[in-house]
């Protein structure tokens, strides 16, 4: 972790983050990791592309950022933020966003202006993330299921960048066991998982790449229970968090500046989930950039992958 003196004139490091507490919560310290061009100066504050990982909503880490996301901040003068948030089952879904408004709050606050040395423009934030963490920034920059939550969203959202997102937890890839799921060579046994599938368990905002919890996303789509461990006990309808549905019930207002991108052979994620949310966006004539390529979940984790286009979305809009 990179230390940092606000009374010093060192430099960032993009390639080493600033590591802080943005929310604490029942003794958990919940942290996120700021990349800042190494020449950033307060006469010309960058804009924020805040980003959620993957997992679900069940494992993962902030710590897994992709090699476009490291190189993001010297290449095109962004301050990328990753963070991290509850994990389900421990924590359901209202809890998780919470814990997204939490943090784009906590960009807007005094106590990160001055760790950040006021190199930071937080009036510019464009929600971003891969898989749920996409299902999140869309969450986040629409709104969709805060009021369910009984939640204020997040206001003053710049823009949505979602890379293959979740973006409906009715769909029946997520509620129908499959007893083996396709891109596995073996059926998981519950007892390699059952630590994690208890609810009452020790709740944690940070999962190891290499921890056993790597495995609870397949085995949530083995057995179709996404709905289960992220609403269990809310009383929270399901469709509350279907992002097209959203989209297609406002009567007024609309959503920021939305990309997206997906994969067309995706086995984790449908690309489905994807072309719902831009079908609603274009009935209601609402504009959205959408990218398909051929392509499965994770491309982005390769070197090859730069996401040039959503770069120059988010610079456009920027």
């Amino acid at each position: 972790m990179k230390t940092f003196d606000a009374g010093t004139d060192s430099q960032f490091t993009a390639m080493s983050p600033l590591e802080l507490v943005y929310k604490e919560i029942d003794g958990l310290k919940i942290c996120l990791d700021v990349y800042i061009p190494i020449n950033a100066t307060p006469d010309l504050p960058l804009p924020v592309l805040l980003w959620w990982h993957g997992g679900g909503l069940l494992q993962g880490t902030r710590k897994g950022t992709t090699p476009h996301l490291v190189a993001a901040p010297n290449k095109y003068g962004l301050c990328v933020v990753s963070a991290d948030y509850r994990l389900a089952p421990q924590t359901r879904l209202p809890g998780i966003l919470a814990d997204c408004k939490d943090a784009i709050d906590f960009l807007r606050s005094v106590e990160f202006s001055e760790a950040t040395k006021g190199v930071v423009d937080t009036s510019k934030v464009v929600v971003s993330g891969s898989s749920a963490g996409g299902w999140l920034a869309l969450m986040a920059g629409t709104g969709a299921g805060y009021e369910a939550c009984g939640l204020e969203p997040p206001e003053n959202i710049s823009g949505i960048a979602a890379i293959y997102p979740i973006t409906d937890l009715v769909d029946n890839f997520w509620t129908t066991s499959k007893g083996r799921v396709g891109y596995l060579e073996r059926v998981l046994d519950k007892a390699e998982l059952v630590c994690y599938l208890d609810p009452a368990a020790e709740k944690t905002a940070f999962s190891a790449l290499d921890s056993p919890r790597r495995l609870f996303y397949h085995y949530m789509v083995q057995e179709g229970l996404l709905q289960d461990l992220l609403l269990t006990g809310t009383s929270i309808e399901p469709s509350s968090f279907t992002v097209a549905n959203f989209i297609s019930s406002q009567v007024s207002g609309q959503p920021p500046p939305t990309y997206i991108i997906h994969g067309t052979i995706d086995g984790k994620v449908p690309v489905s989930q994807a072309r719902h949310v831009v079908a609603a966006y274009k009935q209601k004539g609402i504009a959205i950039d959408y990218v398909e390529l051929d392509v499965d979940h994770g491309f982005d984790k390769e070197p090859m992958y730069r996401l040039d286009s959503m770069y120059t979305f988010i610079q456009r809009i920027l």
